[in-house]
């Protein structure tokens, strides 16, 4: 309702006029008793004509009219002949339950100038009061994360780029107040290059809605050199637009990442140094009788420092150790892990007569140590099994035993181009399991010409598409290349699996060629 008088007009045009709008209407003469109501306020407020007409106001439902502060707002129109507007209040009332109402009230007068009735107009305003307090709910939890948040965070205006709020920890990454910040544009405050890479950005983000800077320097004169990762957005506010800007400090994890990255290329060097003394290659003619060949094929440069090795030696006057090994994993621990065994390895060599009997107390050994690196006894330790074969060959007569722990059957390929296949087998080295797995030995012998080919599963496992190269590939090329030279032979077994595979193994691959010379 407006503050002007209405025109003098009947206690029926008021109501009629009363009927055609949409928010309760209540007439009250001056004694504030209900003369009528139009259809709203039965409506709004689910009562009827009888509970309320002729009723003082204060009387209506269970007294949730009767509000001091209304009724001496009502009785002041009487008396100074005003009006008021937009008087809130919050009523529960039995029926609707809890509402909010916005309440404008104003007196008719009679033909003669006296006050006859007032008309009071009614608002359910509740939805509105509920967005309005659910707005400020949320402008003050964003007022909270703005100000608390460990990012920086800078608002700018879209038209001109320029800040027009920051939060705290803003002022402490770049040392300048909450003022000073006000008003500049990103390059007067260390975050780009200059004015120009300023403006590209701004143009970006205008025609884009969003940029990012994975690693910016940051420099102003009131902070050290930082580096921090910028994140920008547009979005609307209101009628118009804003600029959102987080920036992250990661001087620190940069820091770390950059350390991290010298610790790794260290423990690269030291595993490479452990690696070079596993992947010793001896001269081809080293033991008398037995002419020995190695080769070596990585499926990735991560590949070069890792857990595989091999290994041949003399352990007495009359017998060479000749070992195939594959630990899994790469790195400085796992290049530690197989430098242990190598030598343990060797100890028990020197110590036991048959493969099968070594094979089972490197199994013992592996387990117990794996088992106290798991139950945190032991600080240095692995919990993978390792794979292995070992074959022990008397340099003179070429009579040999061979065990293997889950690695490929090696292949006695004879002068004459017939193959065998020296089928032993065996369990992975260190699986706590019960039974204890039993390893078995098989004897060969080596005549003049004859060659023993030890190898890992990356050769047979050689693939293109859903074929593999598997036994018969390997043992085609092995009778094939068999009365090369042993160096020749050996590359040509490795050629033929990368033939075979289109130029990509994908695994790490081994061989251990022995020829009775």
């Amino acid at each position: 309702m407006g503050h002007d008088e209405l025109p003098v007009q009947s206690f029926t045009h008021i109501i009629n006029i009363g009927d055609s709008v949409r928010d309760p209407l209540l007439i009250l003469d001056t004694n504030l008793r209900v003369i009528s109501a139009n259809r709203a306020f039965y409506k709004t407020f689910q009562v009827t004509a009888e509970e309320t007409e002729m009723k003082l106001l204060v009387e209506l439902g269970n007294g949730h009219w009767n509000i001091p502060e209304l009724i001496d707002l009502l009785n002041n129109i009487l008396l100074e002949h005003n009006s008021f507007d937009d008087f809130e209040v919050a009523i529960n009332f039995p029926q609707i339950g809890p509402r909010v109402m916005l309440i404008n009230a104003r007196e008719s007068f009679e033909a003669d100038g006296r006050a006859a009735l007032l008309v009071v107009a009614i608002e359910d305003i509740t939805e509105r009061v509920r967005a309005r307090e659910a707005l400020i709910i949320s402008e003050t939890r964003y007022r909270r994360l703005f100000e608390a948040a460990r990012d920086g965070i800078l608002i700018l205006d879209s038209e001109h780029g320029k800040i027009t709020d920051a939060n705290p920890f803003m002022t402490e990454l770049l040392g300048y107040s909450h003022k000073e910040l006000l008003g500049k544009e990103l390059w007067e405050i260390g975050l780009l290059k200059d004015e120009t890479a300023s403006r590209d950005a701004f143009q970006q983000l205008k025609e884009n809605g969003y940029i990012r800077y994975e690693d910016l320097p940051l420099e102003s004169e009131g902070a050290n050199q930082r580096e921090v990762e910028f994140v920008s957005n547009i979005y609307q506010e209101g009628n118009g637009s804003v600029i959102q800007c987080n920036i992250r400090d990661i001087t620190e994890r940069k820091l770390l990442e950059a350390k991290t990255a010298a610790d790794q290329e260290q423990d690269k060097k030291i595993a490479a140094d452990l690696q070079r003394t596993m992947l010793f290659r001896p001269n081809e003619d080293a033991f008398s009788g037995l002419l020995v060949h190695t080769i070596y094929s990585t499926a990735s440069d991560e590949a070069l420092v890792g857990g595989d090795f091999w290994d041949t030696f003399a352990f007495d006057r009359g017998h060479v150790a000749l070992v195939c090994g594959d630990v899994m994993g790469h790195g400085l621990h796992s290049a530690v892990f197989t430098t242990e065994l190598k030598h343990t390895l060797r100890a028990y060599v020197r110590e036991h007569e048959h493969p099968s009997r070594i094979l089972h107390q490197m199994n013992e050994y592996i387990s117990q140590s794996n088992r106290l690196f798991l139950e945190g006894v032991n600080t240095e330790g692995d919990d993978t099994p390792v794979c292995l074969s070992l074959a022990v060959i008397n340099r003179q007569t070429g009579a040999g035993f061979l065990a293997v722990a889950a690695m490929e059957c090696p292949l006695l390929v004879r002068a004459s181009g017939a193959i065998d296949v020296l089928k032993a087998s065996g369990q992975p080295l260190g699986m706590n399991m019960q039974p204890k797995p039993t390893y078995n030995h098989v004897e060969f012998q080596l005549g003049a010409g004859d060659t023993l080919v030890m190898m890992t599963d990356g050769i047979t496992e050689a693939r293109y598409g859903k074929d593999f190269l598997g036994d018969d590939g390997v043992r085609e090329l092995a009778v094939k290349h068999c009365g090369e030279t042993l160096q020749s032979m050996g590359e040509a077994i490795l050629q033929g699996a990368l033939d075979f595979a289109h130029g990509e193994l994908r695994d790490d691959t081994w061989l251990v060629l022995v020829r009775k010379d």
